[in-house]
């Protein structure tokens, strides 16, 4: 199978996150994960403080949809055997202070689309203790596996600019 010299379809026009004023979203929230899994996603309220507790099980929250409020969203972990898994998407600028002890801590920004002037920021902060927390970010609808490729064939496009 021979690679075709066409350069990979730009990614097609997606939607932002909805930005909320600060004073309409609450002040906290929690979601919690002890021996079981705690699944967010779709149309929610990132509060301005969010705790997650994760103890032998696994939270993932997807913020693609989500309505997030301006300013700094502070997002406070604490994982214990388990693993948290967060998607941004695309435009939010993310901040992690997280700790591993015999675990992991993962941030994947996508490289071909930079953060918005004035973006919401979403700080993460805690422990993950024989853990996971990994965060990405990703297109609406869009699968890991998908945004693998998409990013790998832009920095292929990229590299073949710059002569690489």
């Amino acid at each position: 199978v021979r690679e075709s010299s066409m350069p990979p379809p730009l990614p097609a026009p997606f939607s932002r996150h909805q930005i909320v004023p600060a004073h309409q979203v609450r002040e906290r929230s929690g979601l919690t994960a002890f021996a079981s899994s705690h699944e967010r996603r779709g149309d929610w309220e990132l509060p301005r403080q969010l705790r997650i507790a994760c103890v032998l099980g696994s939270v993932h929250a997807d913020l693609r949809e989500a309505r997030i409020p301006e300013g700094v969203s502070e997002i406070e972990l604490y994982a214990l055997m388990g693993s948290v898994e967060l998607i941004v998407p695309p435009g939010v600028r993310v901040e992690m202070s997280v700790d591993a002890f015999a675990g992991s801590v993962e941030y994947h920004p996508d490289p071909t689309i930079g953060p918005d002037p004035g973006a919401p920021v979403i700080r993460l902060v805690g422990d993950a203790s024989f853990a996971s927390v990994e965060v990405c970010v990703r297109l609406p609808a869009e699968r890991g596996r998908e945004a693998k490729r998409r990013i790998r064939a832009a920095s292929k496009l990229t590299s073949r600019q710059i002569g690489w």
